[in-house]
């Protein structure tokens, strides 16, 4: 028994089924044109392998043995001798709530998994999802679960382009709104890979403002993005940018040694680039440019054989569309399946790869070895822990970045904008005072001019709105950085729960493991440096929305009553001394709003003191990229 793959143009179940069947089969994965969707091959290879697991996702190309396909589809079959055991989950609805759906199928598979204890070097992960939702957020879910101890690799489903409906299958059931979670009990050693050929240069810069749900960077560097990225460059204008020039100078994230790549497809209201993947505001980026794609293919290649022993019997690909797309434009597309074509493979090109996080213009992989011989010792095993370790690290510490800079512009916008709202609001006060004193005046002296006190009342109106719209956005960036906060811990959390682990597994390793135990011990400290800070922050936080919170109780109930004294003008002939009382009552709620002012001078001095510890926050996380500067190289040479 061994790994098995098959591939046809066309839906011939039959034949596939001939070729890769073979005893106590356990597990079915297979890649397909959206086209055969009316076919149901979800109900047709689970009739011919009702025993086995059967999971699948729709794709633009595949690849296997045989050939690269430009349509068709391409299926594996793992037996016992591959697979000791699978638990899977089937789950939908990812469009209108990724997280959700991600945190459904996590529970079901701990369910499942039950106590057993899972050891990232004996279990794997496979995950298929929609490739028109938020795939970002879902790997989040996986990835900072802390119990789910093992990689999950795969791809986002594809359809020909047309970004309509994109297709995941378990067993016989299919979703075009779906994610299909996999995890497989191995009794080969395997090893997963993250490629990238894009290159990164020292163009960089600095994103100030986007929107992350929508996937759009509004500025870089304070400017219009779409604007800065075609002068960047060399472009005379926004109207240069097209598909070419997006896969050729994708955006990347550096974090040690690799580089998380971030693809652009559109410019949205001549201002905004709209991308394949989220960019959170505050994040160091590069600009990329491509290398030889070919080159990086044949190099992932031969990095597999320093981490499995023997011969590497099967792979999976997770190849982007947007490689495919540069692999066929260099007609080259025969030349790449060739790279892998010693070893029995299947692949698709998909709408983002999935390992750890959602990435773009990279090809994920997972190898599979052969089984051991009875009474053989697995040579490699420390060697891929530890790259397990490194991998989670770099993609824990890519989340850490992220939040922290983020966390450190809305801190900074917060605190720069509570100063003119301040002056902003004093000056609303002000002309409802001196509006309000005239009104008393023309009423004593009989002459009260009702049309022009209600324009007054207009004014005030306005005053009071612009700050309450200013108010409430200053709570909702409290809040946002609150979130932030909470997020950031529980990446430190998890960061500082995988280093413990790679120092034990480093300590087991003996000498083999002394590089890496420095890594271990580096990151652990300045994690608990960096959620000190964050908790300092965090409990600063509090104050603030507290403070933000009573302030605008108090403008409420002052508006309140502004209300009240507006409805009353119109009633001033008949009901003079009441109208007289209601101003007088109005005037001097403004004055205790004039004394509130005085707290914003508290809420200052507060979000000054969370920006400095924001900065030491982000002065750790610096200091562990140094540590993988100087550390992984020479683990990696051991």
């Amino acid at each position: 028994m061994a790994v098995k793959v098959a591939s046809r143009k066309t839906l011939d179940i039959q034949g596939i089924v001939q070729e890769i069947d073979q005893s106590d089969i356990r597990v079915i994965v297979y890649f397909f044109s959206v086209e055969f969707e009316k076919s149901e091959p979800q109900k047709a290879l689970k009739r011919a392998f009702p025993q086995a697991a059967c999971i699948g996702a729709s794709m633009i190309g595949g690849w296997s043995t045989r050939e690269a396909l430009e349509t068709g589809i391409t299926v594996m079959s793992l037996s016992s001798c591959e697979v000791a055991e699978v638990v899977t989950s089937f789950q939908t609805g990812v469009k209108a709530d990724p997280a959700r759906t991600a945190r459904a199928a996590i529970d079901e598979l701990k369910h499942k998994l039950g106590e057993r204890t899972v050891n990232p070097d004996e279990y794997l992960g496979l995950i298929f999802f929609d490739g028109l939702c938020l795939g970002e957020v879902i790997m989040k879910e996986f990835t900072l679960d802390k119990s789910l101890n093992l990689p999950f690799v795969g791809g986002a489903a594809a359809d020909e382009l047309a970004f309509t409906q994109t297709l995941v299958a378990l067993d016989d059931r299919l979703s075009g709104d779906g994610l299909v979670a996999m995890v497989l009990k191995m009794r080969v050693p395997f090893f997963f890979s993250h490629c990238v050929h894009c290159l990164p240069t020292e163009t960089g810069f600095t994103v100030t403002r986007s929107e992350t749900m929508k996937r759009v960077v509004w500025e870089i560097n304070g400017q219009d993005a779409a604007a800065y990225y075609a002068k960047t460059l060399g472009l005379s204008g926004v109207d240069k940018l097209n598909a070419g020039v997006y896969s050729k100078n994708p955006f990347g994230v550096r974090i040690g040694d690799s580089v998380y790549v971030r693809s652009p497809n559109a410019v949205i209201d001549g201002k905004g680039l709209q991308f394949y993947c989220y960019i959170e505001a505050g994040t160091k980026v590069f600009l990329l440019r491509q290398g030889d794609i070919i080159s990086n293919a044949k190099n992932a290649l031969e990095e597999v054989r320093d981490f499995i022993p023997g011969e590497i019997q099967g792979a999976l690909l997770f190849n982007c569309v947007l490689r495919y797309l540069e692999i066929k434009e260099l007609r080259k597309l025969d030349e790449f399946n060739r790279v892998f074509s010693g070893t029995n493979f299947i692949g698709f090109n998909t709408y983002g790869e999935e390992l750890f996080t959602h990435h773009n213009q990279t090809l994920t992989a997972i190898f599979f070895g052969s089984p051991l011989k009875d009474g053989e010792q697995d040579p490699y095993k420390t060697r891929r822990l530890f790259h397990y370790a490194d991998s989670k690290l770099k993609s824990l510490m890519f989340e850490i970045i992220s939040r922290s800079e983020l966390l450190n512009v809305t801190i900074t916008y917060l605190n720069d904008s509570f100063g003119p709202v301040s002056d902003y609001m004093k000056q609303g006060t002000a002309a409802f005072k001196k509006s309000t004193g005239n009104f008393l005046e023309s009423f004593t002296s009989s002459q009260a001019d009702i049309g022009s006190i209600d324009k007054g009342f207009t004014v005030i109106d306005k005053e009071f709105g612009d700050s309450f719209s200013i108010a409430e956005s200053l709570q909702d960036e409290a809040k946002k950085a609150s979130e932030n906060l909470s997020a950031i811990n529980n990446v430190t959390e998890v960061t500082n729960i995988l280093a413990l682990n790679a120092a034990i597994e480093a300590a087991r390793a003996g000498a083999a493991g002394k590089g890496f135990a420095v890594v271990a011990s580096e990151i652990r400290k300045h994690a608990a440096t960096t959620k000190t800070a964050v908790d300092g922050i965090s409990e600063n936080m509090q104050v603030l929305i507290k403070s933000i919170r009573g302030l605008s109780v108090r403008m409420e109930t002052i508006k309140v009553k502004i209300e009240e004294a507006k409805r009353g003008i119109q009633n001033l002939v008949s009901a003079n001394t009441q109208e007289l009382s209601l101003i007088n009552s109005v005037n001097q709620d403004v004055a205790s709003l004039e004394t509130a002012f005085l707290e914003y001078d508290g809420i200052k001095s507060t979000l000054n003191t969370m920006i400095e510890q924001s900065n030491v926050s982000k002065d750790d996380i610096e200091k562990m990229l140094i540590v993988y500067d100087n550390n992984i190289e020479d683990i990696e040479m051991e």
